[in-house]
């Protein structure tokens, strides 16, 4: 019942309030999964059949199978602008049928020209950090990567050739200048002859000072770009400064992102010192000790661990992580950590038990090290 609760439309507000204040969870309703539902007639039929002994856990096996069709496919990823996008054609008189391309794209024909207004792209892969230099690096051919998507009749303008055109649809107004297939220059949104949208592209991305109006708040932001990748941005209401942000571009981000290493390195040196010279000036905790009491804390220190580089995670600026990737690092640290905890106990012998303590920090540090190691390294990559 649940699975087809799930498969209808009837549990699409339950799924935008999950996603909403737990995590974002995708689903898409496809009827034609409800035929895996001809299975319970014969699962019945051997459940009353009279089965042998089996050490089979069955309630893992039905955790197993929840995941598995919870998490048969990856969820699109796609790329929004948040400025106008437009790519210009040379068409044919016949008209693209919007049924049988990408439901991110907009038509607006005119003689022998074709202006493709685009909302959004699906991308190959997921981000790394999605911010402007990602973007930038998909619009270096935007125009090649529409035309894939549409019929063959469409061509690419030569690339000295300007075109300055009006764009009407039932909201508002675009000014537009393509230089080819891209814009270049100025733009302009109106509506009701109130200016919404100003800006400046620069070979299909934007540049300069950007301004969105909202007439009805009496408010307007402002986006400066600089080499397509936003520095700053501010809000203003009634004419007046409401508030200011800059923003780190990549590059910025790269070397905040190698600081932020050097950190948590000295960090880490400062506790293997400390614990060296314990592990020389002071004796060892009593060996009567019970076993017990050390494998508990074996059980239980890298779930500490694991809390612990949560905070260091949401203490360090740009650092991006998810729910899924979250599980995946506990199940990793625990892997990891327990076997480590346990030789720390028996073998290395504490000479405080604020020194368990000192190497839980010391793991959690290491492990943060390493996740923030390949996060700069994806960010180097491009």
């Amino acid at each position: 019942m649940f699975f087809i609760y799930w498969k209808s439309s009837y549990s699409e507000t339950f799924i935008n309030l999950f996603s909403c204040y737990i995590f974002p969870v995708q689903r898409t309703i496809d009827l034609t999964d409800l035929f895996a539902l001809l299975v319970l007639p014969f699962s019945w039929y051997l459940y009353a059949i009279a089965q042998r002994k089996t050490y089979f856990n069955a309630p893992l096996a039905g955790l197993i199978t929840l995941f598995s069709f919870c998490a048969t496919s990856m969820p699109r990823q796609l790329l929004r602008f948040e400025q106008p996008q437009y790519v210009l054609f040379n068409s044919t008189d016949h008209l693209i049928d919007s049924n049988f391309v990408d439901q991110g794209f907009k038509f607006h024909p005119f003689d022998h020209l074709l202006a493709v207004e685009i909302d959004y792209m699906e991308l190959n892969r997921e981000s790394v950090k999605d911010d402007d230099f990602n973007k930038n690096l998909y619009l270096r051919d935007l125009d090649q990567k529409v035309l894939k998507e549409l019929p063959g009749q469409s061509k690419i303008i030569p690339p000295n050739q300007i075109n300055k055109l009006k764009i009407h649809t039932n909201n508002y107004e675009d000014d537009v200048v393509f230089k080819g297939s891209r814009l270049h220059g100025k733009f302009l949104r109106k509506s009701k002859d109130q200016i919404l949208i100003d800006g400046q592209f620069k070979n299909g991305i934007a540049d300069s000072v950007w301004t969105f109006t909202d007439p009805s708040l009496n408010t307007s932001i402002k986006r400066t770009f600089k080499n397509g990748e936003t520095t700053l941005i501010e809000e203003f209401k009634f004419s007046k400064l409401a508030s200011s942000k800059s923003i780190n571009t990549r590059q910025q981000t790269r070397i905040f992102k190698g600081l932020h290493l050097a950190i948590l390195l000295l960090f880490c040196i400062a506790i293997v010192i400390k614990l060296r010279k314990n592990h020389k000036t002071k004796e060892p905790l009593s060996p009567d000790i019970k076993i017990l009491y050390k494998s508990l804390l074996s059980i239980s220190l890298p779930f500490l661990t694991w809390l612990i580089q949560l905070i260091i995670c949401a203490v360090i600026p740009d650092h991006y992580s998810d729910f899924f990737n979250e599980i995946y690092n506990f199940l990793l640290i625990y892997a990891i950590g327990l076997p480590v905890f346990m030789i720390i106990l028996f073998g290395f012998k504490p000479r405080r038990w604020t020194d368990v303590l000192w190497y839980c920090l010391l793991f959690s540090l290491l492990f943060v090290f390493w996740r923030e190691t390949v996060t700069l390294s994806l960010l180097l990559e491009n």
